[in-house]
């Protein structure tokens, strides 16, 4: 990074000691973003919409840390727009018109355009999401929203129909490494070349976290401070991660989460059943790993032991009945099934397959000969059906396909 760069990063040195290192190291233009070219790079989406100078209404979806409020922020600031940042659980149908009509004036006496964010945009009620659709539509301001939920299944279908969807992933190892570097030189201290790859683990790609994991770990390297320059070691990270680890983290959630999958998936059942204790001890919703075991029972057993589903499903149900710490007994009762049966994706690779041609053959209608009763009840009210008596169970401009297959072929 040149001297430029560096001074856009650390210009006001007076708030250096009141703010948070992850609010100090904000990116100030989207050449500073780190990670995420698949939006930000040639062709993506933030990209398009830089060059071209045309706002779409967005909604950045992805897990805490990702950068999307920062993202959404700076695109209005490099168009020239007004930025007006909300919050979903504080906003009301009054707010939402009082935004409308400054965005209105806005466009009228300044001929600026008004970026409304919401943030947890998913809390909306209905009511409020149906305030946004006019003036979105009509391009009265342009909408931005943020949400760690899936925005298919938990946005109105009204808005989310008004909205591009921009998926935002969690960062990589080497673009976490790229922050931290930054967050070494802000604070004129040195690390140890394992401390990078530490925090990663620990953060699971969530920056905000990594940021705060460095931020307390450049704190303990103070304490200890033997030499002039502060160097952050494994020592300092991993003291920060005794004090903060009371309780599941989101990235030990996931991380554990997905240790107990593929174990599961690995037919590797004491390591499974490591990975299921240490969810338990450190305070993992049973319920949650009991749903987890009945998707397992169908993506990864599947055909191979049709019976895994039902104990799955027969565990989730006692979950919801029975508490801890006599549940652990259920799960693992799954686990040890599920480590044990045989491992069959037919049927999830097959519906995988059905649902890439359903989506590119939407436009194809269902054959009269399996079209049911409601082919009778048309006749009946006067309407010309001619059937067959051979029976087509694909659309008519579509060749039969083969989408279950199995695994030995």
């Amino acid at each position: 990074m040149d001297k430029a760069g560096r001074d856009s990063l650390f210009e006001n040195k007076e708030l250096r000691a009141q703010m948070p290192l992850a609010a100090a190291l904000r990116p100030k233009t989207i050449a500073e973003v780190v990670g995420h070219k698949d939006i930000l790079g040639e062709g993506g989406v933030v990209n398009s919409i830089l060059n071209s100078k045309h706002f779409l209404s967005l909604v950045f979806s992805g897990p805490p840390g990702t950068g999307k409020t920062t993202i959404a922020g700076l695109i209005a600031k490099e168009l020239g727009a007004r930025f007006v940042p909300l919050l979903a659980t504080s906003l009301g149908v009054k707010e939402i018109k009082e935004a409308q009509r400054e965005a209105i004036r806005a466009i009228e006496i300044q001929g600026m355009t008004t970026v409304i964010f919401i943030d947890e945009i998913h809390r909306l009620t209905r009511v409020q999401s149906d305030s946004l659709l006019s003036p979105v539509e009509d391009g009265e301001f342009v909408l931005f929203g943020a949400t760690t939920e899936n925005p298919w299944m938990s946005i109105s279908q009204p808005l989310l129909s008004r909205l591009h969807v921009v998926e935002l992933q969690p960062l990589g190892d080497s673009e976490i490494a790229e922050v931290l570097s930054r967050a070494a030189q802000y604070f004129q201290a040195r690390m140890d070349t394992s401390v990078n790859e530490l925090i990663y683990q620990l953060s699971g790609g969530d920056l905000r976290s990594a940021l705060n994991i460095f931020e307390a770990a450049y704190v303990s390297a103070i304490g200890r401070k033997g030499s002039q320059v502060i160097t952050i070691t494994d020592v300092d990270v991993r003291s920060v991660r005794m004090r903060v680890s009371k309780g599941l983290s989101a990235s030990g959630h996931f991380e554990m989460t997905s240790a107990l999958i593929k174990s599961m998936r690995a037919s590797e059942s004491d390591a499974a059943l490591y990975w299921l204790a240490r969810l338990l001890v450190e305070g993992e919703d049973p319920r949650y790993i009991a749903r987890r075991l009945v998707i397992f029972a169908s993506e990864d057993v599947g055909l191979a032991d049709p019976q895994a589903l039902l104990l799955a499903h027969a565990v989730a149900t006692a979950c919801e009945t029975i508490g801890m710490p006599e549940i652990r007994i259920n799960l693992a009762h799954a686990v040890a099934y599920l480590c044990r049966a045989g491992k069959s994706k037919s049927a999830y690779n097959a519906i995988n397959r059905a649902i890439d041609v359903a989506g590119r053959t939407t436009n194809l209608g269902v054959p009269q000969s399996i079209r049911g009763g409601i082919v009778d009840i048309e006749r009946s009210r006067g309407k010309s059906v001619t059937t067959s008596d051979s029976r087509k169970y694909f659309p008519d401009n579509l060749a039969p396909m083969r989408f279950l297959v199995d695994e030995a072929e």
